[in-house]
């Protein structure tokens, strides 16, 4: 008898199963905001530790998008072979490690190593966390569901910023990355309750009564017998590499998703990375810079609840074309002088409303734009062509800061990007339909 799991997944009503992933995914992406923003949040009292100036501090910023972009490149593929649930333990168990063993660092070269091996785990387990979240949920919930586990990045970011003030006071930079450190092995241990991918046993061909005890569980109403054969409608391929989502039917898709990655982390990295330190030097004392700074991530979260919301009612380009603008606007208006807390606060808002609730958005596009065999490379090399931005736009503000340029000039230099994106964005919806009309019918 064959079964084909995508109609049972898709008819599944979400139970304890979905949630179980969903809970422990979003705790991988929670721990992994954390651990993003801490370097940022740590970067003005290591420059007055070490007396450099925060210029001085670009590589050791840019350290784990070094590793976060070659990672999602290289290992984060690996998900498609070996299986999500391997790659997402080893992975995050180096977050761990090396989150806690850059608090010991005491030379430039011990932390940009530290930084940079943990953001090797972090490239390989945000896109296998997202990946596992969407190959469990029904068709119906996937994007709310991507979209609820994914602004765990934004989430855990504003949670750093906000302990890093009592941090801080407490025992300096080095008790942000230990706090870090300590939570990503305090988790560890509760990931092992991952189950494997449904759809990556069956593409692979594991033990069929491995997959009819999984797809129990996931719905009551699925009875595993023998003789049963378990099928999908997508072609499980035996050989797998990028070419594939640059066949003529996703080329021109997968490009343009590249550039508003690109872009966007590019973007969003910019802002995690230096906000807090140009706040501070616009005026601000150091724990009040942080705390606003930390408004940009709490603009994700709810951008992300809200742009989830919105696209599944207007669909994803427009309200992201929509966003980006407003981002365009606030970059704008923030470029000519930073004004006083309450409406900086504000702008920083929409800022994160557009930057960091964008990504999320941009997740659950990648992860839901590709076939079952692709998804996990399609997902990480969106993410690593997306870190190069990650990589270059940080490293760039930080050599500009050095040279003196004004805070006000590095906020309209980002208006560039925000406008491109929004156009990006108008030209992928044209793109995606037209893959979706020439897909293989099934």
């Amino acid at each position: 008898m064959r079964i084909d799991i995508e109609q049972v997944i898709d008819g599944a009503r979400l139970g304890p199963l979905h949630w179980r992933v969903l809970i422990l995914c979003a705790l991988v992406t929670l721990l992994d905001g954390f651990d993003i923003q801490a370097m940022a949040s740590a970067t003005p009292s290591l420059a007055a530790d070490w007396h450099v100036p925060p210029g001085e501090l670009r590589w050791i910023i840019t350290a784990a998008l070094i590793g976060i972009g070659g990672s999602a490149l290289i290992v984060s593929p690996l998900g498609d072979y070996f299986g999500r649930r391997t790659v997402l333990l080893g992975s995050f168990a180096l977050v761990g490690v090396a989150t806690l063993l850059a608090a010991t660092s005491h030379t430039p070269n011990d932390l940009f190593t530290w930084r940079l091996l943990t953001g090797i785990g972090l490239g390989a387990s945000l896109p296998n966390a997202l990946a596992l979240t969407a190959e469990f949920a029904p068709a119906r919930s996937r994007t709310a569901l991507v979209a609820l586990m994914a602004c765990g990045i934004s989430l855990g970011a504003a949670i750093s910023g906000f302990a890093a003030p009592v941090l801080i006071e407490l025992g300096g930079w080095r008790a942000v990355f230990a706090t870090g450190g300590v939570l990503a092995a305090l988790a560890w241990l509760p990931l092992f309750a991952l189950p494997e991918s449904l759809r990556f046993l069956v593409a692979r061909r594991r033990d069929p009564n491995m997959i009819g005890k999984l797809l129990e569980r996931l719905d009551r109403t699925h009875r595993p017998g023998e003789g049963q054969t378990y099928i999908m409608r997508e072609r499980p391929a035996g050989k797998l590499s990028v070419s594939e989502l640059l066949t003529p039917r996703l080329a021109p898709a997968t490009l343009l998703l590249w550039l508003v990655f690109f872009l966007n982390l590019g973007l969003l990295y910019l802002l995690s990375s230096w906000l807090p330190t140009l706040l501070k030097e616009s005026g601000l004392p150091l724990a009040v810079a942080l705390r606003i700074a930390a408004m940009f991530q709490i603009g994700g979260v709810v951008g992300g609840f809200a742009l989830a919301w919105l696209m599944q009612r207007w669909g994803p380009f427009t309200v992201l074309s929509i966003s980006y603008t407003l981002t365009a606007m606030a970059l704008a208006v923030l470029g000519a002088k930073v004004p006083e807390t309450a409406l900086t606060t504000l702008l920083i808002v929409i800022m994160g409303n557009g930057v960091v609730g964008g990504q999320v958005a941009l997740n659950v596009l990648s992860a839901t734009l590709y076939p079952t065999t692709a998804r996990a490379t399609g997902v990480g090399w969106a993410l690593g062509m997306g870190r190069f931005g990650g990589i270059i736009a940080p490293l760039a503000a930080g050599q500009l800061m050095a040279t003196g340029i004004a805070t006000g000039r590095l906020f309209w230099l980002a208006i560039v990007p925000a406008l491109i994106c929004a156009g990006a964005v108008a030209l992928l919806r044209t793109a995606v339909g037209r893959s979706q009309a020439t897909a293989p019918a099934v």
